[in-house]
C-alpha cells in the first residue's frame, strides 16, 4: 500500500525508511517569526512554505519536515547603534539569530537527511531577503558539492519573479493554501491607518485565491523540475 502520511513527525515504526527507500527526496520548510500585518500569521513563512512542500510531496513523493519557525534571519548588526538596531528588530518580531547560526543548521541539518538516505533536499525558504537566500544557496551548493546529497536551495521569487512581506503575493498565496486562515477585514496600513492598504499597496483589491493558485502552479512547475534534475544528477554523479 502506498504511503500517504508523508509528515516526519507523524510517521511510525519503519515508514520513514520505506518512503525514503521509495523516493528519497527531503522536504525542508524554513520561516521565520515575524509580523505580517493584522491579516497574516505570525508563522506564515513557514506555514507557507510547509504547505507547499506538502502539495508537492503528495504529487512527487519523500518527507516533509516540520515547518521550522526559528530558520530566518535579516542579517548580523553592523551598525554602531547596537540599541537602534534592536529596536528594529523588536518592532517586527526578529529573535535575532546570527548568520552563522543558520549557516551551522543548514549544514547539520543537511548532513543528518543525507545520513538517513535521504538523496534530494529540497530547501524551501518562505522568507526570503537577500542575506537569507545567499546564505541557503551557498548552503546547498556546498553540500550538493561534496556529493552525499543534492540540495536545492527554494524561494519563490525564483519561480514567479516576485515576491513581497504580507502584500497581494503573499496574501494572495495564502489565500489559495489556507484561506480560512487570513483576515481579509484586518488589512491595515500601520503607518497610515487605511483600510485595505498594507505598505502603501492596496492589498483588499488585488489580492485574490485565483492569483495565488497561479503563482503555486509556477512554484510547483518549478520544484518539479528540479526535483527530477537532482535525482537525476545525485544518480549519475561520483558519491
Amino acid at each position: 500500500m502506498r504511503q500517504s502520511e508523508r509528515r516526519y513527525e507523524w510517521l511510525y515504526g519503519d515508514e520513514l525508511f520505506e518512503l525514503i527507500a521509495e523516493h528519497p527526496v527531503a522536504w525542508l520548510p524554513l520561516g521565520i517569526l515575524e509580523k505580517h500585518g493584522g491579516h497574516l500569521p505570525w508563522g506564515l513563512d513557514g506555514l507557507k512554505a510547509h504547505a507547499v512542500c506538502m502539495r508537492l510531496a503528495t504529487e512527487l513523493g519523500g518527507v516533509v519536515l516540520p515547518a521550522n519557525h526559528q530558520a530566518g534571519i535579516h542579517g548580523d548588526c553592523r551598525e554602531a547603534d547596537d540599541a537602534e538596531f534592536r529596536r528594529r528588530h523588536a518592532q517586527v518580531g526578529d529573535l535575532l539569530y546570527r548568520e552563522q547560526t543558520l549557516r551551522t543548521f543548514l549544514a547539520e541539518t543537511f548532513d543528518g537527511l543525507a545520513n538517513l538516505g535521504f538523496q534530494v533536499i529540497v530547501a524551501y525558504t518562505g522568507h526570503y531577503p537577500a542575506v537569507q537566500t545567499r546564505i541557503l544557496q551557498e548552503a546547498a551548493e556546498a553540500f550538493s558539492q561534496a556529493g552525499r546529497a543534492r540540495g536545492i536551495a527554494f524561494w519563490e521569487e525564483l519561480a514567479c519573479g516576485g515576491g513581497d512581506h504580507a502584500g497581494k503575493w503573499e496574501t494572495s498565496i495564502y489565500l489559495a493554501l489556507d484561506p480560512d486562515a487570513v483576515r481579509l477585514a484586518a488589512i491595515r496600513d500601520e503607518s497610515t491607518g487605511q483600510a485595505g492598504y498594507y505598505r502603501g499597496e492596496d492589498v483588499s483589491s488585488h489580492a485574490s485565491r485565483e492569483f495565488g493558485e497561479e503563482a503555486l502552479a509556477q512554484v510547483e512547475s518549478y520544484l518539479t523540475r528540479a526535483v527530477a534534475q537532482a535525482v537525476q544528477a545525485y544518480e549519475s554523479g561520483p558519491r
